[in-house]
């Protein structure tokens, strides 16, 4: 099987540029309540919520505290994004914070990333490729639901993303499994985590 090409941030992947499709895939993922979120799917169930009719060039795979071996249909023509070591901060996570502090609390997050990992089908990537493709974006709007990831209160919020994400050229047609691992380790103050470790494991198929 050939291997998958990876796109460069230095690049306009799908004509947008790394930034404006992370700030899309926090816009997404926030908009779906938590009883729904793909990022608390254990099986992979949820991947297609939000997505399945999406005209996005790109499909989102989910980050999530813990392990998870998740099975997810993916429509052909299309990309993936993938959250390998990733967080944002919004002021209804960390109310009553200007926007300059949360792209702190997003930066001090990231700087304390201990382990990065993933392998896209048969090919690896280590820590020192990865943290290549680390991306910190400017302040967007994002809209929490009822019922919001992180029992944020529903309504408008300005948020801050920072991490490292993987977006991938289309991917062919048939089966792939893609496996990311990381893990941080925050100390002192403004630490939104102190201590958070992914494994996730997806089996997709393309069709």
């Amino acid at each position: 099987m050939d291997s998958i090409n990876i796109l460069s941030p230095k690049d306009s992947p799908f004509g947008l540029s790394y930034e404006e499709h992370i700030m899309n895939f926090w816009k997404y993922l926030l908009s779906v309540p938590s009883d729904k979120s793909p990022r608390e799917d254990e099986t992979g169930e949820r991947c297609g919520i939000g997505q399945t009719n999406s005209n996005s060039p790109v499909f989102y795979l989910a980050n999530g505290s813990g392990k998870f071996e998740r099975t997810c249909k993916v429509p052909s023509g299309k990309g993936v994004l993938i959250p390998v070591m990733v967080v944002e901060i919004s002021d209804k996570q960390v109310p009553n914070k200007p926007v300059e502090d949360l792209h702190k609390i997003a930066k001090k997050d990231q700087d304390s990333v201990t382990s990065l990992y993933l392998r896209i089908d048969d090919k690896e990537y280590d820590m020192n490729y990865l943290s290549t493709y680390r991306t910190h974006t400017d302040a967007f709007d994002v809209e929490f639901p009822e019922n919001a990831l992180y029992s944020a209160a529903p309504g408008k919020s300005k948020a801050v993303a920072d991490g490292h994400y993987i977006i991938t050229d289309v991917l062919p047609p048939g089966k792939h499994e893609i496996h990311y691992k990381s893990s941080l380790t925050c100390k002192g103050q403004d630490c939104y985590e102190p201590n958070f470790e992914q494994d996730i494991k997806y089996t997709l198929t393309v069709e």
